[in-house]
């Protein structure tokens, strides 16, 4: 018969116990790592007045329905190196506005979210200047100041620089 064997190492010299508390240390610290990502970033999708804006979708969706009935759509043509847009419709406006509204969102960073006002440059193209923009599937929404009518189209940086607004 033989005799039972002998650890003749210490424990901290051994695998299984420094694998056995390796499993709660990692949860330990990947919940230590959420709840810091947690507190430090802002989730800028909630809106504090969330109430107020579902109730204006009614009236944007007057506003595109206008747009339709009246027939009026767009190009839109994005330089990306001076930031000039160009606003061409394919055929005049009902009635002829100083200034256009168009305003360019990004899908999830409220930060980067542009106005721009664009002037007539001949009777059915309207130039405006915007910021910088990044890569992303850029929202935009272009209306009269009187807001009676509104057409909206993406524009996707990088891949193309024109878009349709209808």
């Amino acid at each position: 018969m033989r005799p039972p064997r002998e650890d003749t190492e210490p424990w901290y010299k051994q695998f299984w116990p420094w694998f056995l508390i390796s499993l709660p240390l990692s949860v330990v610290i990947a919940s230590i790592v959420t709840i810091n990502i947690a507190i430090e970033s802002d989730d800028g999708l909630v809106s504090d007045d969330y109430y107020k804006e579902g109730l204006g979708i009614h009236k944007d969706a007057d506003s595109t329905t206008l747009a339709k009935t009246l027939g009026i759509a767009a190009a839109v043509r994005f330089d990306r190196e001076t930031g000039a847009i160009a606003v061409t419709f394919e055929r005049p406006l009902p009635a002829q506005s100083d200034v256009l509204s168009l305003k360019v969102t990004h899908p999830t960073r409220p930060n980067q979210d542009q106005l721009v006002q664009l002037t007539p440059s001949d009777g059915q193209e309207y130039l405006g200047r915007l910021d910088p923009l990044g890569p992303a599937r850029w929202k935009l929404e272009l209306r009269p100041d009187d807001r009676s009518w509104r057409i909206e189209g993406r524009l996707a940086l990088p891949d193309t620089t024109t878009a349709r607004l209808d």
